[in-house]
């Protein structure tokens, strides 16, 4: 996977994850037609920018989703409190 190709990938994964719907992490890799470990490397990723910016990602058993704590958007590799 080129620059690009991870770039275009981690801000598809940051919308889903925005959206609250990304559900299980199987899920979320097929959806994402990638394979489970690669999304979850990307995931931790866009954690190490949300990190800066003191938010967290993170995911909800019940509701079956990965959320952004505090609520915000992830853009130019920053995170930005709504």
């Amino acid at each position: 996977m080129n620059f690009m190709e991870k770039y275009d990938k981690l801000v598809s994964i940051a919308y889903f994850i925005q959206s609250e719907k990304t559900g299980s992490l199987d899920n979320f890799a097929k959806r994402c037609e990638i394979e489970k470990r690669t999304l979850s490397n990307l995931i931790d990723t866009l954690r190490q920018f949300t990190g800066r910016n003191g938010a967290e990602i993170r995911y909800n058993r019940d509701r079956k989703t990965y959320y952004f704590d505090p609520p915000g958007k992830f853009t130019n590799f920053e995170f930005k409190e709504k």
